[in-house]
């Protein structure tokens, strides 16, 4: 009966010494690499989805400041007799949550900053029209530009005079020439091209310019 009751405590003491070996056992190599290979998939994944997403959120605040900015020199036209002659100067102190900037200067990209530029749409000789307006603004991810015009007037097909400040619904082959913008309304447009996000460069693009009806599906330079 003793060597029983020896036997039994053995026993028991190999099992705890077998369940502490057990709960000491580290990870096998093949098990490392199956999480390690787990976890690169998933960061394969979620990276491009982050960035995707971030990229996307840049954009909708250039097209959001364009929007309001539009906002505002819509109002600054209905009190300037419907004109957006002068329009920057009067801006700086209508909208200063903006920084207005000159048509030939290219915003900072993710800032509050509008390239702006007041565009003659319907005269034979662009000089004193004033009855368009366009915007520019740099996303944050610093390679796209979004562009916004407004037009008070039907743009005719006019020939460019080398001012830079004619807005051309349809000039094939000359400098500028802008398609899709028939009508008087709001147009917008977009390009990835550095270096080019100026309120003066749709009309100076050579070989035309194109502008859509929505952010969605804007033109491209």
């Amino acid at each position: 009966m003793f060597q029983s009751v020896l036997r039994r405590l053995r026993d028991a003491q190999n099992a705890e010494l077998e369940g502490g070996g057990t709960a000491e056992a580290g990870f096998t190599l093949i098990e490392l690499m199956v999480v390690l290979l787990i976890i690169a998939i998933l960061l394969a994944i979620a990276i491009p989805t982050f960035l995707g997403v971030t990229g996307s959120a840049n954009d909708r605040a250039a097209q959001s400041n364009l929007t309001n900015a539009l906002t505002e020199a819509a109002a600054v036209y209905q009190g300037n007799a419907q004109s957006f002659a002068s329009i920057q100067a009067s801006l700086v102190s209508s909208a200063p949550e903006f920084s207005w900037v000159n048509p030939g200067v290219a915003p900072t990209a993710g800032s509050n900053q509008i390239s702006v530029e007041t565009v003659d749409v319907n005269t034979a000789t662009p000089t004193s029209d004033s009855q368009g307006v366009i915007l520019a603004a740099l996303s944050k991810n610093n390679n796209t530009c979004w562009w916004a015009v407004q037009l008070d007037a039907t743009p005719a097909v006019i020939n460019p005079d080398g001012t830079g400040t004619a807005f051309e619904s349809a000039a094939s082959g000359s400098t500028g020439g802008q398609t899709g913008a028939t009508t008087a309304g709001t147009y917008y447009a977009k390009s990835t091209t550095s270096g080019v996000c100026k309120a003066t460069y749709p009309q100076t693009k050579v070989g035309g310019f194109t502008w859509g009806a929505s952010y969605s599906h804007p033109g491209a330079d």
